[in-house]
């Protein structure tokens, strides 16, 4: 268990120095202001002032990912948040948008666990997809997740029949996932 721990802190450090130039630009609120919708801008920018590229976007990901993995849901759901406004891959930025969801579900924050859902279903609904049947499980899982939510915020009991009543995922309840029904 040992060995274990200092693998985990060794890994860690590895990623908070990875992720460290663009950790501190995000504190900095004044340098945070630079920033503009537009996400090409911002990369030149981060990389012409900030010597920022997509190795330290790339490590905030990670570094995220990790910091989920060990519990700081908190800190997981900010940098995802912010690699979010920084990333130019959809598949990139739609893995850190179900992450965040997923962290603001277990920190409890209903309110803004509804708010991603509906950003998740956005896109889910209007993205094009590799194949149907990735929009399909795609569907699935928010479905699913959608179920934490509603369970628990005080517009989920009506929420939930909005949802599923849906044609795109009535389809879903009727067919192929009838187990849905059991909770």
């Amino acid at each position: 268990m040992v060995d274990r721990r200092v693998e985990v802190v060794a890994r860690l450090k590895a990623l908070e120095d990875a992720a460290a130039p663009l950790v501190t630009f995000l504190q900095n609120a004044n340098a945070v202001q630079e920033l503009r919708a537009d996400k090409q801008y911002n990369l030149q920018m981060l990389n012409d002032r900030y010597q920022i590229g997509p190795d330290q976007i790339k490590a905030l990901y990670q570094y995220a990912k990790f910091q989920f993995e060990c519990g700081n849901y908190s800190g997981a759901a900010d940098y995802l948040y912010q690699y979010r406004a920084l990333c130019t891959n959809s598949e990139r930025s739609l893995s850190a948008l179900w992450g965040k969801l997923a962290a603001e579900i277990l920190m409890q924050n209903w309110d803004i666990a509804l708010e991603e859902l509906n950003r998740l279903k956005e896109i889910i609904d209007s993205k094009s997809f590799s194949s149907p049947l990735n929009q399909v499980q795609s569907r699935i899982w928010l479905m699913h997740w959608s179920l934490f939510i509603f369970f628990n915020h005080d517009n989920g009991r009506t929420q939930i029949i909005d949802l599923f009543n849906q044609d795109k995922y009535v389809t879903l309840t009727t067919k192929l996932k009838v187990s849905m029904f059991c909770y």
